[in-house]
């Protein structure tokens, strides 16, 4: 082709294709890119090109031309059998073959028929059909080196809508597979065993009660908690305990076909998972099996320790079908084992059923609670370290029950949710932090601020949501702009569409949507740059370690530097002590909550407590702010 022809196929083609931004997470159904046989745009074989020009200005031209050529992504133009016309710079410097070493060769992505994109379809027969084609890969630079891309291919046609020319935009994704990866890995897997953690056991435990119910087997869940381990990390310290940690690890696994599952719950606590067993009796056999090989001297850096498990067991779907029931089974039948002595396993027993009971009883307490409505709110401020200031409050929900002390919402909240009593419970606390929002803005002038609102599962499933925060924006008189509601990640990945469509229609009353206890879920950044949402709140477990433990320096830190990237917000909740509130300052992390700043205060307190909350405000971070960071 000469170099006219060059120009007016690039002109041409960048006339008539729309660039897509660089939306690295579009692919649905993925949580990660999944890596293709394919490789990235390579040349193969020689071939002969040909081309069309359009009759634009030669300053059109000219200036078209240039657009392609300064792109942040790489741009290859091929012809319909995949021969290469041209490459800009941007495409050498992601794959390091030059203009002259590409032109005239063959792109093995064009013609790979095992590369589909979302619809299933190869590259090919999406340009056939005139449809714009995109996927996520894994190839090879020209010096080997691997990297992850996201290619997009456009179809050029002619006037009689035959295929002459595609158009591949190629985007170096590396940095963000890897931090997603990194951020998995931290999120779901004990960073000092390798183990899998709590969230993730729970997930592999729920799936497996699926699969019980359809094969009509048996599980086991053992949950187990080594003996006197605190004494062991008092005498000999924490690094000799972490030491022993994980070679309790290693030998549990040594314990368990390769289909079960060990994880580690925390602290000295494990629980495995024993799938697909054909009777009770083989989950005593695996706890027996552990008990001895955890009396075997465990040699470790400074010493010998021999060390001891109590070992709770309950089986399904004999003990019950529901995950959380099973883990708390087995957690009151290790208990058991520690009152029996220690060094031994129990199975769980209807005996030990007294705490269900109880929660029948709390059950029945809350539903007449929330019919005389007794349930109150708190507010905790949330501070600006910026501005030295307090920039709203998030609105926590209180029992005083009658016949005892104040009741945890840790107590009352999972039977809320269980029984749905958290449909109007939760409907009285966004009312009730509306109307108190409201008198706020109106007895102190504080037109700035805002009230965070949490919304549970339940709630934000239901199809009455946005009408049910319209009508109590609308009876209170809030002003939608100072309403903060917060959702968790788990909420949006039962059916992402349906989630975003409520998040937009939330989004048009006015309101601001931010992601709670973030980095604890599953949040897949493809659907992240998706989500209409406003802010990120980083779970107070990544907070409460700061700044000595690496593994949640380097989640925090991913996490707030990913959501200013994104251009959101960031919320750090669980803030307790000066170095915390340093780091995450130093980190540009400004909005902040926690008791080193305020514990949560009835409505009418706000007012009383706000000299005392600005005075640690100053105590806490105003010696940090001589001069304020530009």
């Amino acid at each position: 082709m000469s170099e006219l022809g060059s120009v007016l196929v690039i002109a041409f083609v960048a006339a008539l294709l729309v660039l897509p931004p660089a939306a690295y997470w579009r692919r649905r159904n993925h949580s990660l890119p999944r890596p293709a046989s394919a490789e990235q745009v390579k040349p193969s074989r020689q071939a002969q090109a040909s081309g069309s020009a359009s009759a634009l200005t030669a300053q059109s031209l000219q200036i078209l031309s240039r657009a392609i050529e300064q792109s942040q992504s790489g741009i290859v133009i091929a012809d319909c059998h995949g021969v290469i016309e041209y490459v800009n710079p941007r495409y050498s410097r992601i794959t390091g073959y030059g203009l002259q070493e590409a032109i005239g060769q063959i792109a093995d992505l064009i013609n790979n028929q095992e590369l589909t994109d979302g619809s299933q379809l190869t590259l090919q027969e999406a340009m056939q059909l005139g449809s714009s084609w995109e996927t996520f890969m894994s190839s090879h630079r020209k010096n080997g080196e691997s990297f992850w891309q996201q290619v997009t291919a456009s179809p050029i046609l002619d006037d009689d809508g035959t295929l002459t020319h595609i158009v591949l935009n190629i985007d170096d994704i590396s940095e963000r597979i890897e931090t997603q990866e990194q951020m998995e890995k931290l999120a779901f897997y004990d960073p000092l065993t390798g183990l899998e953690n709590r969230r993730l056991f729970k997930d592999r435990l729920e799936q497996s009660l699926k699969h019980i119910r359809r094969t009509r087997k048996m599980l086991g869940l053992l949950f187990l908690d080594l003996d006197q381990f605190k004494r062991i990390n008092d005498t000999l310290g924490h690094d000799v305990g972490d030491e022993l940690l994980c070679t309790v690890a290693s030998r549990l696994k040594q314990c368990v076909r390769e289909e079960d599952i060990v994880a580690r719950l925390g602290g000295d606590e494990f629980t495995l998972l024993l799938s697909d067993i054909n009777q009770a009796e083989d989950a005593a056999l695996v706890a027996r099996k552990i008990l001895a090989v955890l009396t075997e001297p465990i040699q470790l850096s400074s010493q010998k320790v021999t060390v001891s498990a109590s070992i709770g067991i309950t089986i399904a779907p004999e003990d019950s079908m529901n995950a959380s029931v099973l883990m708390r089974n087995a957690d009151l039948a290790m208990y058991q084992a520690k009152e029996q002595g220690r060094d031994n396993f129990q199975y769980f027993t209807d005996d030990m059923n007294i705490e269900s009971l109880a929660r029948m009883a709390l059950e029945n307490d809350l539903r007449s609670a929330i019919n005389n409505n007794e349930l109150v709110v708190f507010f905790q401020p949330q501070v600006n370290m910026l501005t030295q200031e307090v920039c709203g409050y998030e609105a926590l929900v209180r029992w005083q029950h009658e016949q005892a002390e104040m009741i945890s919402p840790e107590r009352f909240i999972p039977v809320a949710e269980e029984t749905g009593l958290i449909m109007p419970l939760g409907e009285q606390v966004l009312r009730q932090a509306c109307q108190h929002m409201k008198a706020i803005m109106d007895s102190h002038s504080q037109h700035g601020q805002t009230v965070a609102v949490n919304l549970s599962a339940r709630q934000f499933r239901d199809m009455n949501l946005v009408n049910l925060v319209r009508d109590t924006l609308q009876e209170t008189g809030l002003p939608p702009k100072h309403l903060e509601l917060e959702i968790t990640e788990s909420m949006l990945m039962g059916n992402m569409e349906q989630a975003i469509v409520t998040l937009q229609a939330l989004k048009r009353l006015g309101v601001t949507v931010t992601i709670d206890d973030f980095g604890t879920g599953y949040s897949s950044l493809n659907y992240l740059t998706r989500l209409p949402v406003d802010k990120l709140k980083v779970d107070r477990s990544f907070i409460a370690n700061l700044p000595d433990n690496p593994e949640h320096i380097a989640i925090a830190t991913a996490i707030i530097a990913m959501a200013q990237r994104l251009g959101l917000q960031v919320v750090a909740e669980g803030v307790e002590t000066e170095q915390q509130a340093r780091f995450l300052r130093q980190h540009q992390c400004y909005l902040v909550q926690g008791y080193l700043f305020a514990e949560p205060v009835p409505a009418e307190s706000i007012q009383q407590e706000a000299p005392n909350v600005q005075n640690r405000i100053n105590l806490a971070v105003g010696h940090e702010f001589d001069t304020v960071p530009s």
